[in-house]
């Protein structure tokens, strides 16, 4: 019987796991930090056991995203109106009841949960509650598309506030949503992830941005086809495509607006060479795949095959654009409903990007893409432990090495200041670059001072308030605008300071990342030969005399697995500014409104009477916003920008001080462990010998299988 090389490897990992973490937390032969092993292993084991393949589905309003979702699953199971339109992240995933979780930052109160019933008292919803009431799970018991969707309009929609003011508390206190369906469209280990629009700047934004990509697989953008030239948010777009080699899946929806020849997957004319083009001129790589959709002809198919509408509802839908041809052809059909079903699928689109989405999530490396990091930190664990085991066994089979061992152990001492004397230049190196100072003969200014720079009246004038009122210039826009009581303003100024913002924060992390990058190479390389002298603290003669290349540590990757806290402590830094940063963009935005909405009685006035009035209104908010902050407010962006750029600094020298000193201590410690153990090798060398043999097979089994999966593994 052929097994899953997936689940093969997973089960594998979880053994493999067990053994280690038992190794580290109760073998006598092992020296290391046993409370620390232990919390990176159960991270480890959790990872596995999740297990979760992450496809996360991107775009701007209305553009047609949850609509193509739920041609993806095969029903209706998400509002999709316009004003329907997703507000959250929502979690989909398979499972054996219709359910719908909510995990909440605090407790629900009663009055909040008895809201919750009395909203979804007409589809009979059963509501579970946790025992600390942070997990409301609404079970749907008519398994139907439909209660879903209900479910979810008091909790995700945009309406919602509207439409159900009386949760307005739960929703605040909603730290995610997930869907568990029982449905063949998704496999046990796949997660789909829905998000609100991505031009929108609020705490749920800057999530996706900074912890949905990072932990996801596979990202689907969709953009409306008829504006590829003029896509949003591109800052956002470049980021997407390449952090850390996240393959990125492009979707032109509402294909249905487009001429046949308009049609080309290839880029070669119509929109996707458009988009191309956009990229290219922005600097963003143009590897990703392209398709094009109509998923509201998708979703009509789908729902004339379940019956959910009828064939007289297909046929009267304008939107549909059913040629007279076609309806005549199907008038005349045995199987119209089958037929009208064929024709709008085909015409969908649809086809083209299920296949591609279901060859990628089944044959290019998913089990890889989700097990690869665990396997990784397997194979360095085992590495490790390895080193220990074999120098005591080194000693046990030849004691007189315990002399060479004494012999040069200040030699070896003072290597290892040698490294930490490096290690720590170049650590002043990035911290003159950090806070300001001379580098080289260099005098640098710092991080905060370079935000500073790009920070400015000026530069806000020129980048933020010119082309808001360009836009009210542009256009209806300035009517439109007083119709809807100034929000499309708000949301043009919105889109405009995070564009800035995103433009600063994008030249400041390409300097900050340089740097690191700099320093990470240079601590790589010098972990890398501390632990070579550990590998031979009792051939010493080896490692001593010499310089040790990076290169002899190969197996031993960046900083090896403590490597990861540097780049998870500067990520985390990277996170934490943005979901404030957008926090205080929405507002500023919403004192914008609150100013313009008296000059709603003056509708008479002309365009450049309303420009000049709303002139002084857009350059104070955002003034205030970017740089002053109002008074009794909150702080402005540049006071976060700072705590920012501080917080990273610290947070980069920290981890690799102390991963340089994990590192160091390890091989000090090890060595004075062996010189504490010399009398009981020396007196009980074959005990020794039979108690050490089967726990090097047992790792060097765990090491080698670990390492065959990583060579099996071409993912970036």
């Amino acid at each position: 019987m052929l097994i899953n090389p997936h689940q093969e490897n997973r089960e594998w990992l979880l053994t493999a796991l067990d053994y280690l973490e038992t190794f580290a937390g109760h073998d006598v032969d092992y020296f290391g930090d046993r409370n620390y092993e232990s919390k990176a292993i159960a991270y480890q084991r959790s990872v596995v056991n999740d297990g979760k393949y992450r496809v996360v589905f991107l775009g701007a309003f209305n553009v047609g995203k949850s609509t193509a979702i739920n041609a993806f699953l095969g029903g209706t199971y998400l509002p999709m109106d316009i004003e329907e339109c997703t507000s959250r992240l929502t979690f989909i995933q398979k499972g054996d009841d219709l359910r719908l979780v909510l995990k909440l930052e605090s407790g629900a109160s009663h009055n909040e949960i008895d809201a919750l019933r009395r909203a979804l008292s007409d589809i009979e919803a059963d509501i579970e509650i946790s025992q600390d009431n942070r997990t409301l799970t609404v079970m749907c018991p008519g398994k139907t598309p439909a209660q879903m969707r209900r479910a979810l309009e008091p909790l995700i929609t945009v309406s919602a506030d509207e439409d159900y003011p009386h949760l307005a508390p739960l929703r605040d206190k909603t730290e995610s949503l997930t869907l568990y369906l029982p449905t063949d469209a998704l496999d046990d280990d796949i997660i789909f992830i829905d998000t609100p629009g991505v031009h929108s700047i609020s705490d749920t934004r800057q999530k996706i941005t900074y912890d949905i990509i990072e932990h996801c697989h596979l990202v689907v953008v969709f953009v409306d086809s008829a504006f590829v030239g003029n896509v949003h948010d591109l800052n956002f777009i470049k980021r997407i495509i390449t952090c850390r080699g996240r393959r990125v899946f492009f979707v032109l929806n509402k294909a249905d607006k487009l001429e046949n020849d308009e049609i080309d997957p290839r880029a070669v004319h119509g929109p996707a060479a458009q988009l191309v083009d956009t990229f290219r001129r922005h600097e963003i790589p143009d590897s990703a795949d392209t398709f094009f959709l109509s998923g509201y002809r998708a979703m009509a198919a789908i729902g004339l095959d379940q019956g959910q509408i009828t064939l007289e509802e297909v046929l009267a839908d304008n939107k549909l654009m059913i040629p007279t041809a076609v309806a005549e052809r199907i008038a005349e059909s045995a199987a119209p409903a089958r037929d009208l079903s064929a024709f709008l699928m085909g015409q969908s689109r649809f086809s083209h990007l299920m296949e591609r989405l279901r060859d990628y999530l089944i044959n290019e490396n998913k089990s890889n893409a989700v097990l690869s990091l665990a396997d990784r930190f397997v194979f360095e664990r085992a590495s490790d432990y390895l080193i220990s085991i074999r120098n005591m066994l080194k000693l046990a089979r030849d004691p007189s090495k315990f002399e060479e061992l004494r012999a040069n152990r200040e030699a070896l001492l003072e290597r290892i200041e040698t490294i930490r004397e490096t290690i720590t230049a170049a650590l002043q190196r990035y911290d003159a670059r950090f806070r300001g100072g001379e580098v080289n003969g260099v005098t640098m200014p710092g991080y905060v001072e370079q935000m500073r720079s790009l920070l400015t009246e000026t530069a806000i004038e020129a980048q933020v308030v010119q082309p808001t009122l360009a836009w009210l210039r542009q256009d209806n826009h300035l009517k439109q605008a007083c119709r809807a009581k100034f929000k499309p303003l708000t949301a043009q100024l919105e889109h405009q300071v995070d564009t800035f913002v995103s433009a600063i924060l994008g030249t400041l992390n390409e300097t900050i990342e340089a740097s690191e990058k700099e320093t990470a190479a240079i601590v790589a390389e010098q972990v890398g030969v501390a632990r070579e002298l550990r590998a031979n603290l009792v051939e010493p003669q080896k490692v001593l005399p010499a310089h040790v290349e990076s290169s002899v540590s190969g197996e031993y990757v960046a900083f090896g697995t403590g490597g990861a806290v540097v780049g998870a402590m500067s990520g985390a830094m990277v996170g934490s500014v943005v979901p404030v940063v957008g926090t205080a963009i929405g507002a500023g935005v919403g004192g914008l409104l609150g100013a313009v909405v008296g000059f709603l009685a003056r509708l008479a006035w002309s365009e450049e009477r309303w420009i000049k009035k709303l002139t002084p209104l857009v350059r104070q908010n955002a003034m205030e916003m970017l740089l002053k902050g109002k008074e009794g407010g909150g702080k402005p962006i540049s006071a976060m920008f700072t705590e920012y750029l501080e917080n990273r600094g610290q947070a980069f020298s920290k981890a690799v001080g102390d991963e340089m000193s994990n590192a160091l201590e390890a091989v000090k410690k090890e060595c004075y462990a062996l010189l504490a153990r010399e009398e009981e090798i020396r007196k009980e060398r074959e005990a020794v010998i039979a108690r050490l043999e089967p726990k090097e097979v047992k790792l060097e089994g765990i090491r080698t299988r670990a390492e065959t999966i990583l060579e099996e593994d071409d993912l970036p």
